[in-house]
């Protein structure tokens, strides 16, 4: 199965004074592959060795996987292929000092569950965030329905969930997704990158150890969610959609920018 995601979307564009900004530049289609996610956690595995980590910043525009490798999962890739995924999962979330997620446009499906992962998300009121796998015929697949409940409680976890709409940056903020709003994340994001520098790496790795330590991780929760992954990515529905939407997008389309019915719904 042919793929079009970037080899290596990430792009390091500022390191100094304490902050990292790494960007996400997937191509026309902003999806993330197997390479991708390998890229992006050789990134975190080299800033996470220096002996004071950076407070980094990640602007990240993902709208979903590449479709087409989901598609070799279905047709039985071996699921191991699929490691770097959790490894710049993981490599996020039990980096050693503040992260911070900005999110300008859209961050969706495997996108919004790398944003999951970090400590805070800043996003621009119009941008659109959400977990779009139920329209494909899938589930949320790398942590999503896992992470999702801590964040914005099991009724709204449920609602994205099932429904596999986005919420614009208004509503995500109401729910507890995204913590600060600004017509410009990135620029927000750096301020306040800046701001937690000078309360010096110690203090923010010490917040960071014991947020961690805080935790509940259920891992027969995150296999569950994979089992169901599994299962649901074989049948037809997902490949006949999935298939359907790379169509649209070797067009020129994205499906995973139609309009979001919650957010003609008003609140």
């Amino acid at each position: 199965m042919e793929t079009w995601a970037v080899d290596e979307p990430w792009i390091v564009d500022h390191d100094g004074d304490g902050v990292c900004l790494v960007s996400f530049h997937g191509g026309e289609r902003r999806t993330m592959g197997i390479k991708g996610a390998a890229q992006f956690a050789g990134i975190l595995a080299e800033l996470t060795a220096r002996p004071e980590p950076p407070v980094l910043v990640v602007e990240n525009g993902i709208l979903h996987a590449e479709l087409g490798e989901v598609l070799e999962m279905g047709a039985g890739r071996p699921i191991g292929d699929w490691l770097p995924w959790i490894e710049a999962i993981g490599g996020l979330e039990s980096y050693p000092s503040t992260t911070i997620i900005a999110i300008p446009d859209q961050a969706s499906c495997g996108g919004l569950e790398l944003s999951l992962a970090a400590d805070l998300r800043i996003a621009a009121p119009t941008a659109e965030i959400g977990v779009l796998e139920a329209r494909l015929g899938l589930i949320p697949g790398a942590g999503g329905t896992q992470r999702l409940p801590r964040l914005v409680g099991p009724a709204n976890a449920a609602l994205l969930c099932y429904l596999g709409e986005t919420v614009n940056g208004v509503e995500a903020h109401r729910m507890g997704l995204v913590q600060l709003l600004a017509d410009d994340p990135v620029e927000r994001s750096m301020e306040l990158a800046h701001r937690l520098v000078s309360r010096t790496y110690p203090v923010l790795a010490a917040v960071k150890r014991a947020l961690i330590a805080q935790r509940v991780v259920s891992e027969e929760g995150f296999k569950v969610e994979g089992r169901g992954f599994l299962d649901v990515v074989a049948r037809e529905h997902a490949k006949s959609t999935m298939e359907s939407w790379m169509e649209s997008q070797s067009q020129g389309a994205s499906p995973a920018k139609d309009k979001s019915w919650i957010n003609t719904q008003g609140s």
